[in-house]
């Protein structure tokens, strides 16, 4: 993320490339690097998996929105802001942070795991999401993206043969886009990210970022915490709770500040929420994956 944040302030990544490298991201090296992970896998995928996992991340989707709406009514907020405010502090960065954070501190088993969650986090953003934001807005075409076309062709071609039914050359391809593709992609958002200070204005009294950073890095993840502690998971999904954990910890996704100024005029509060998660995460991220792990083993 600071390369990036190098490279567009010294004007090697211009803020004109940004949305073309995104698309590269979100149509190419993201698909490969999730098919790559699926059927390169040494566990295949199991039935209850495949539709279990997307509903827990349905659902996490759904608990986000909730507790920042009520966040946001405490804040006086009014509709048109409190739209904006739920959507940006409700979604968490569930895929370019969460992978390396996973495969770091529970190892590469996880990596699938998310991926088959973020399935139904992509599910409920594109439908409850939109929803939220324009109230009457929404098409199911948005469900059909990249990522989550990729998930379910992965699954198909796990079911028929799986990576058997690739040559070794095209492997090898998938392979090596596979492994640059978070690299990659964190550079884009280190990139982003720097262009978001650019004309940043707080709120009045800071109640926008304080309460971002309340319910994004700090009541949200005490709910997940709570339930990967002591809720109840599926026979043989345990590692679910490792799953929000992860998940638990991340920041705000930065994308989600681009759905806002599709749909929404409250692009300002979009943006002061996602900077003071983003900025609180260097805290309280590691202090609740290091809780997380030690209260699961």
């Amino acid at each position: 993320m600071f390369v990036g944040a190098a490279a567009r302030k010294t004007g090697c990544l211009p803020v004109t490339m940004e949305g073309s490298l995104s698309r590269f991201i979100v149509r190419i090296l993201y698909p490969c690097f999730i098919i790559h992970q699926v059927l390169g896998s040494a566990e295949p995928v199991s039935t209850n998996e495949v539709w279990i996992a997307p509903i827990f991340g349905f659902i996490s989707i759904l608990v986000g929105f909730l507790i920042a709406h009520y966040i946001g009514k405490f804040l006086g907020l009014n509709d048109r802001e409190n739209r904006a405010f739920r959507f940006c502090s409700g979604i968490f960065n569930y895929g370019f942070f969460a992978l390396p954070i996973a495969s770091q501190v529970f190892g590469d088993f996880l990596i699938v795991k998310i991926i088959l969650f973020n399935l139904g986090v992509e599910m409920a953003i594109w439908s409850v999401g939109v929803l939220i934001l324009t109230s009457s807005t929404f098409s199911w075409t948005k469900l059909l993206n990249p990522p989550a076309v990729s998930v379910v062709f992965a699954l198909i071609i796990q079911s028929i043969g799986g990576r058997e039914l690739f040559p070794d050359p095209i492997w090898i391809v998938l392979e090596m886009i596979s492994a640059c593709s978070i690299p990659f992609a964190l550079m884009v958002i280190g990139s982003s990210f720097a262009g978001l200070f650019e004309g940043f204005h707080p709120s009045a009294r800071y109640r926008v970022e304080i309460g971002a950073f309340c319910s994004r890095n700090l009541l949200i993840p005490a709910c997940f915490m709570g339930y990967a502690v002591f809720g109840i998971f599926p026979p043989g999904m345990g590692w679910m709770a490792k799953v929000l954990i992860v998940q638990a910890a991340m920041p705000a996704g930065v994308f989600a500040l681009l759905v806002v100024k599709s749909y929404s005029g409250a692009s300002e509060v979009g943006l002061r929420a996602i900077l003071a998660t983003m900025l609180g995460c260097v805290l309280t991220l590691p202090a609740w994956i290091y809780a997380g792990k030690l209260w699961v083993d």
